[in-house]
């Protein structure tokens, strides 16, 4: 198994973080968890051809989460892709995916009408996409890899029901080794049980606790975005390898130490401040 941070900020640019997004790479199936802005250009860049992903795994339905989504997908089409992509997500997912298909319902008619000329032939993407909402659970069951799904605390606190606002993270796995990706996520009890004992757990970490000085800030870091205050105790109590840190707030380099810092007053293992492209297993 092979894990590559492909995006690590989040909702507000960063000239050096695309949007959220991590590849997992795991024999010849290359899966993606989110799709923000830049994941097509990151994938690229990573090594892998922009047709040579299958699965695309949506954590929730935040735009800095989804933004890329038409991108990767209609990119991977326009080169010809001829194999199915399926694209998991909470409930809305499907819908959010067929709302994309009519917002470019011009460009899918250009180009259909266009390959009855060419010798290169595109299959109608309407087609191609297979979008699977999912709950809790084993989710997918492939010959080598499986992934499950949970649910998570994101913004749920502040009086949102996981009904109309559900949430997920992921866990991949493979044989003995796993990656759980939390998705947008604040501690519980939940997510410290899902992540149990994996190899590496892919966090939002998106404030240092300097940062935290307004009633605002303090709320969001309480029940939408981890702090690293609390990240550590996530990563401590779930025994994971190792944790990288995404959806990271633009910060300078000493508050990105601190975030280190604290984390490791609750934490001994391996932390990692994630930048795009790196690889964390591998």
């Amino acid at each position: 198994m092979k894990v590559v941070l492909l995006g690590t900020g989040g909702p507000r640019p960063d000239p050096h973080r695309m949007g959220p997004s991590t590849l997992v790479s795991i024999g010849d199936n290359n899966i993606i968890v989110d799709a923000g802005r830049g994941v097509a250009t990151r994938l690229v860049q990573a090594g892998v051809s922009i047709t040579d992903y299958g699965f695309v795994f949506i954590t929730h339905h935040h735009f800095d989460h989804t933004g890329g989504l038409g991108d990767l997908l209609f990119a991977a089409w326009n080169k010809a892709r001829n194999k199915s992509i399926h694209v998991f997500g909470p409930r809305g997912t499907r819908k959010m995916v067929n709302h994309l298909f009519e917002a470019y319902e011009r460009d899918i008619w250009y180009r259909l009408s266009e390959t009855e000329l060419t010798v290169e032939k595109l299959i109608d993407i309407r087609e191609m996409v297979k979008v699977h909402d999912v709950d809790p659970g084993v989710i997918y069951i492939g010959e080598e890899w499986m992934v499950s799904a949970d649910y998570v605390e994101h913004g749920h606190g502040l009086g949102l029901s996981r009904n109309d606002w559900p949430c997920l993270a992921y866990r991949v796995i493979e044989g003995e080794s796993s990656v759980v990706i939390s998705g947008d996520a604040v501690y519980s009890k939940e997510l410290v049980l899902f992540s149990k004992d994996a190899d590496a757990l892919v966090m939002c970490c998106y404030f240092a606790g300097e940062e935290l000085k307004d009633h605002d800030t303090r709320l969001i870091a309480e029940h939408v975005l981890t702090s690293s205050l609390d990240a550590g105790r996530i990563a401590a109590e779930a025994n994971v390898g190792k944790m990288a840190l995404v959806h990271i707030k633009e910060k300078p380099q000493r508050l990105l130490d601190a975030m280190i810092d604290e984390i490791r007053k609750d934490y001994d293992g391996e932390v990692i401040v994630g930048e795009d492209l790196l690889e964390i297993m591998g």
